[in-house]
């Protein structure tokens, strides 16, 4: 059954990285599928704005007071009343509802509004904040992938975040209000994960994964037409310049390689990056045609983040342009892109070690063709096309709105479930989302 309405749910309306580009993704490609949608925003209307989209007006967290921060990121009382409504007002038994984003504007307070179609709730794991307090199960003080159970007494006396234990505690206090508001370990939840070794740290958050499933990220190559990165000196870092991310983990090798780096991305690392690595080229943030040109220009892309990252997706950008790439050996996508000769690893954080691998790339141009060979062959592999995450995210809706019917058959009147047999496919659905 192919779902009547789909509402996407997500912090910003705009594309502008992540999580956020995929919820405007999935806007397009399911109206351009016949598919209704309305978009559920946090932030206000811009150039960019969704049809048909429900805009709260607010600002992201980290552009409030911090008073209103605190309190509107813990219970966003506006986000709850307009999603309730629109669930009291519009709802029908075919409508799927679909979170993406919600820890920088909409807050837990959504969690309590979606509960009475919990059924038809899918909850995006785009990162970790579903299972991990910090959302990112890493420990920030000490530079290191967190091993602790989300929430355990440990966890939760363990000063692990970037701003300090008040925040911590706010997080961790942020989580219990989700948890209750939805509790996700104890009953399942329809959770889609980017990749399939996700699984792992929700089932160690103690998370109900009966109704999980692994839809991995669309990934389009930076690179339209061939490129030759061995015939090329500059290194790459692509992301946010935030701590996590490791951008100064990339300035640092590359420093100690020799080699020259180029950085295209924005953040609050930016200024760090002017004064201490002067060096280093900075473009800032770029749209897709601007990286592209760019990149022409690259010899490797480094992934430097210190949070086991999901999906990569810069990553597959650059192998599916025939760009090599290193990358930390907790990235989920490691193995799979080092076993295929696309990319070097390296141990999250070893800055030595990963200044070794550039040094080994900058030197040995044959190394470099051969890998970008291997690059252009396996990507297509790893990851979704647009046209097949949309499938996959048909199919899915189809089980869920199928088990859905399911569920009330039982409890309902006749001829409620005349109506249910209707939609027919139940079954070829569930097996297409298998």
């Amino acid at each position: 059954m192919r779902p009547g309405r789909v509402v996407l749910i997500n912090d910003r309306s705009a594309e502008i990285g992540g999580a956020s580009n995929l919820s405007c993704l999935a806007a397009r490609i399911l109206r351009e599928a016949g598919v209704p949608v309305t978009f559920f925003a946090g932030d206000e209307p811009s150039g960019m704005t969704q049809p048909q989209a429900i805009h709260l007006n607010g600002k992201p967290l980290v552009e409030r007071g911090r008073l209103s921060a605190l309190a509107g990121g813990l219970y966003n009382r506006d986000a709850y009343k307009a999603l309730r409504g629109w669930v009291a007002g519009h709802d029908k038994p075919s409508t799927i509802y679909h979170v993406h984003g919600w820890s920088k504007i909409l807050s837990p307070s959504i969690f309590r509004a979606l509960m009475p179609v919990r059924e038809r709730v899918v909850l995006h794991a785009h990162d970790y904040f579903l299972a991990c307090p910090n959302g990112g199960f890493i420990n920030y003080p000490a530079s290191s992938i967190c091993t602790l159970d989300p929430m355990s007494l440990r966890c939760l006396t363990t000063q692990c975040d970037k701003r300090g234990y008040h925040q911590k505690a706010w997080r961790s206090t942020r989580h219990l209000l989700m948890q209750r508001f939805f509790a996700l370990r104890s009953r399942p939840a329809n959770i889609v994960l980017v990749h399939e070794q996700m699984r792992g740290f929700f089932k160690r958050a103690g998370i109900d994964d009966s109704r999980m499933a692994t839809i991995r990220n669309p990934v389009a190559p930076f690179l339209s037409s061939r490129t030759q990165p061995h015939t090329k000196h500059d290194f790459f870092f692509i992301g946010r310049l935030e701590p996590e991310k490791g951008f100064e983990d990339a300035a640092r090798a590359a420093r100690l390689a020799g080699v020259p780096l180029q950085v295209i991305g924005e953040g609050a690392g930016r200024a760090l990056l002017e004064e201490r690595y002067p060096e280093v080229t900075l473009h800032g943030w770029c749209n897709r045609a601007q990286m592209a040109d760019r990149l022409r220009d690259a010899r490797c892309v480094i992934v430097s983040s210190r949070v086991p990252e999901p999906f990569g997706l810069a990553a597959l950008e650059a192998v599916g342009s025939g760009i090599p790439v290193v990358l930390p050996s907790h990235a989920l996508l490691a193995a799979e892109l080092a076993e295929a000769g696309a990319a070097f690893t390296f141990p999250t954080g070893g800055i030595e070690a990963l200044a070794a691998k550039l040094r080994r790339l900058a030197d040995d141009d044959d190394l470099v063709l051969a890998m970008s060979e291997k690059a252009r062959s396996c990507a297509p592999h790893l990851a979704n096309t647009t046209e097949s995450w949309l499938e996959a995210l048909l199919a899915l809706y189809a089980r869920i709105l199928d088990d859905a019917i399911k569920a009330r058959a039982p409890t309902q009147a006749p001829k409620e479930r005349t109506g249910a047999r209707a939609f027919g496919t139940a079954g070829t659905a569930r097996e297409a989302g298998a």
